[in-house]
């Protein structure tokens, strides 16, 4: 008997309370009844205006402690929202807490799509319009709308919208019929991702997607067209079956040979689909775009917030609308937090650059060394470099960047990223086609702790050997800490190897590095892996 007495009372307690309150429930509705004195009410959403008897005492959630006792009409209301009331008995030496769930007030359109006269049959332009109401998209019928004025709109490709704007009443049902007309052939929204670009570069990087928007059915020829006017490259789009558009293109011929350098001209010439007598709607749209053998793209590592190698930066920037995204994780005996104590973590990095501009470039970074033993600890950095000079065919290049960092008490992470502000000066030379060597003094504010900054700046020294082939590259890059305030000691002096490779098609990036680093008569070896993207 004892096993039935808690579903005895699960199902005997709400009729107990109904008798005291009087609902027409909903799912969500909640009642609870505990010793005191009076009536809470509560609303969901909040801020229901209540009546008892008629007279308003208040908003929601709303507690009524001096209800004497006797039976009362409780009724909420609040805007866009269907009233809800009951009838509650307030009993002496009890309180009731009252949960009502508030209803949206809506009301109900249905639509009838037609046809203009003359439209072409369904085989050739098919009407299935996309329906939206104030921006937001709608699947079934008939909608159901919040009270007010709405502005519905018919979208099908090759058909003008339709706007119908009108008043929803509550629980009202509303017949309405729309005439969809075939839209007029046109082409906008002409743009390239890259208008300047270097066909040699890899995967996507190597190529410009040309975008444009088509109102209806029809199709395109592509044409690339050199300085003398000839053309040197043709394609054929279509048909167009929805708004969007686009085409890649390499910057080769026909043949797949990479065109020289230089000014060209993207041409397409566009003809809508006809389904009568009249005559076709043409179309064209034009843009200039440049090849340049100069502007290379290679992945760099971010993950000390300066993008270079792992310990030195660089001075080259990604072309404007690129960017790169980048992952790595180290093992073995890292710098920083732990060192000298192998296998005791395995810190990794995320980090992101992107170039807003020509000469401009953004990153920003996150180092997170999780200690088996001494807990977690992370960094994070922001950072921008600005290129001295503007591009151009020179076996020099020079930027100025500054970064601001914390690292906490961490001082220096296992990816060279110091606690402070940092102000660093790469410089760059190529020797020959496939190295570089690069040069970057810099000064930190900072400490050993982190926090506070040290009057004095510490000097940091780095430099950087990168070896460039078309989906690989690889370098050598150290790193020297001095610290100019105090009496001269050995300097923190890092090592690291890595090698990047990209194959194409995929913009993938896959990266190995190792290295070594002294400090203070201690030493050290790690390796690690990384992986991310670059466009």
């Amino acid at each position: 008997m004892r096993r039935f007495f808690p579903l005895l009372f699960f199902l005997v307690f709400p009729l107990v309370l109904d008798a005291q309150v009087n609902i027409d429930w909903v799912l969500g509705d909640r009642i609870e009844e505990t010793q005191g004195q009076g009536l809470v009410v509560r609303s969901n959403p909040a801020g229901a205006r209540v009546f008892v008897d008629g007279i308003e005492r208040g908003r929601t959630p709303l507690r009524l402690g001096n209800l004497m006792p006797g039976r009362y009409f409780v009724q909420l209301q609040r805007d866009g929202f269907n009233d809800r009331s009951f009838t509650v008995s307030v009993r002496p030496g009890s309180a009731v807490d009252i949960s009502l769930e508030m209803r949206p007030a809506v009301g109900r359109v249905l639509l009838r799509v037609q046809r203009a006269d003359g439209s072409p049959p369904p085989d050739l332009l098919p009407l299935d319009p996309r329906i939206s109401v104030d921006g937001h998209p709608h699947l079934l019928q008939p909608l159901e709308l919040p009270i007010g004025f709405r502005t519905i709109r018919l979208r099908a490709f090759g058909w003008e919208d339709v706007y119908q704007t009108l008043y929803i009443e509550t629980d009202s049902l509303r017949e309405l019929e729309l005439t969809m007309r075939p839209a007029a052939f046109r082409l906008s929204g002409g743009s390239l991702s890259r208008s300047r670009f270097n066909p040699a570069n890899p995967g996507a990087l190597g190529t410009t997607a040309f975008h444009f928007e088509a109102s209806a059915p029809g199709s395109g020829t592509l044409r690339v067209m050199n300085m003398k006017g000839e053309t040197v490259y043709t394609r054929y789009l279509g048909p167009f079956e929805s708004w969007p558009q686009s085409a890649l293109w390499n910057g080769r011929d026909a043949e797949g040979a990479i065109l020289p350098d230089g000014a060209y001209t993207l041409v397409l010439n566009a003809v809508s689909l006809t389904w009568d007598d009249s005559p076709p709607i043409e179309e064209t749209l034009s843009l200039a775009l440049r090849l340049d053998s100069s502007r290379i793209i290679h992945p760099l590592t971010l993950a000390s917030g300066r993008s270079g190698l792992l310990y030195a930066p660089f001075p080259s920037l990604l072309p404007p609308g690129s960017f790169q995204i980048e992952g790595n994780l180290l093992a073995g005996d890292p710098p920083g937090p732990g060192a000298g104590d192998p296998w005791a973590s395995l810190p990794f990095s995320a980090a992101f650059r992107f170039s807003p501009l020509e000469r401009l470039e953004v990153i920003a970074a996150l180092n997170v060394i999780p200690h088996f033993e001494e807990g977690v600890r992370a960094g994070v950095s922001g950072g921008v470099k600005w290129a001295l000079q503007a591009e151009e065919r020179s076996p020099l290049s020079a930027a100025a960047g500054a970064a601001f960092s914390w690292t906490g008490e961490t001082g220096l992470t296992p990816f060279g990223m110091a606690s402070g502000i940092e102000l660093f000066l790469p410089f760059a030379v190529d020797m020959g086609r496939f190295f570089s060597f690069a040069l970057t003094p810099a000064l930190l504010w900072t400490a050993d702790d982190g926090f506070p900054w040290e009057p004095f700046p510490r000097l940091l020294v780095s430099g950087g050997l990168k070896l460039r082939l078309t989906y690989l590259s690889a370098g050598l890059s150290v790193r020297s800490e001095y610290d100019i305030g105090s009496s001269p000691l050995p300097p923190f002096v890092i090592a690291a190897a890595e090698i990047k490779f990209f194959p194409p098609p995929s913009s993938f990036v896959l990266s190995l590095m190792g290295g070594v680093w002294v400090r203070n008569g201690s030493r050290g070896g790690f390796g690690g892996i990384g992986i991310g993207m670059i466009y």
